[in-house]
């Protein structure tokens, strides 16, 4: 998130701000990160291309190949609006955020690798909680698993962010909370780490690989700005696992507990996270 430019440099602030998302949610210091895509749709000859996430990909064979890319079966003449994250739960249940999927014409699901998707059906919503159901018929084979203790510390976010475009590959964002944050009875939790647009819906993930909350909301920096003279940068808002296995259960959705593990490198929770996160399409 950029820091607001006012003529000089501001320190970034933490306290209460930091660390009381219901504080900053109910003020309205948070906004939605959901990406939206301008212009033609994906597969016209304007279309803007993706950011190379695979340093391996040669840009102008990436360029090329986005280019030629048609809409997926099943979203009829419906153009694509605006990206986010979701993350498979079981084999062919994927959760995400309700303002992600829940006011489109058509959704797809992306398969971890680029330039293929599939469409998928809103199976349950609730607009509340923000978060949303969705079912796909080609599923994975290792679905994500929930921590089973609610003092996991989080440390990474797995999504797709945009960067002046929208990526195609999932990255990975380190982050930090206070020590307990995650493991909340309220509905929400802050966390001190980088949430762009395209993040909605993201998994919060403990050293493991394992997850704890949802992202669905970033701190906006100028409203705080113009509200308290404070500049909190790098603030983002998760939905706790309370929350998320209160929806789960109220849809009758079982879900894996994660074993004890060791903590692993980043590069070794985003090999993990590729398997079930995944790029969620919305289209109108």
């Amino acid at each position: 998130m950029t820091k607001v430019k006012l003529g000089r440099t501001y320190p970034r602030q933490r306290g209460p701000l930091w660390w009381n998302a219901a504080a900053l949610f109910a003020a309205g210091f948070a906004v939605a990160g959901c990406s939206p895509r301008l212009g033609p749709p994906a597969g016209s000859a304007a279309a803007t291309p993706a950011v190379v996430a695979d340093a391996s990909l040669a840009r102008d064979d990436y360029v090329a190949r986005t280019l030629a890319e048609r809409p997926p079966a099943g979203v009829g003449s419906r153009h694509l609006v605006a990206d986010g994250t979701g993350f498979y739960v079981t084999g062919d249940e994927v959760l995400t955020n309700f303002h992600v999927a829940g006011k489109c014409g058509a959704i797809t699901v992306g398969n971890g690798t680029e330039g293929e998707e599939v469409v998928a059906t809103v199976v349950a919503g609730d607009p509340a909680a923000d978060l949303a159901l969705l079912r796909t018929e080609r599923g994975v084979a290792a679905p994500a698993r929930f921590a089973a203790s609610a003092q996991a510390a989080p440390s990474a976010v797995v999504g797709y962010p945009e960067r002046g475009l929208p990526v195609r590959i999932a990255e990975l964002s380190p982050i930090s909370a206070l020590p307990g944050a995650a493991g909340t009875t309220a509905l929400h939790y802050s966390f001190d780490g980088e949430v762009r647009r395209g993040n909605s819906g993201s998994p919060v993930l403990d050293a493991s690989g394992a997850v704890l909350g949802v992202v669905v909301m970033k701190v906006d920096t100028v409203a705080v700005y113009q509200k308290t003279g404070a500049v909190v940068d790098n603030v983002g808002i998760a939905i706790s696992n309370r929350a998320v296995g209160d929806f789960l259960r109220t849809n009758r959705v079982d879900v894996a507990a994660a074993t004890p593990a060791s903590p692993l490198p980043p590069a070794s929770i985003l090999d993990k996270a590729h398997g079930f996160v995944r790029q969620i399409g919305c289209w109108n």
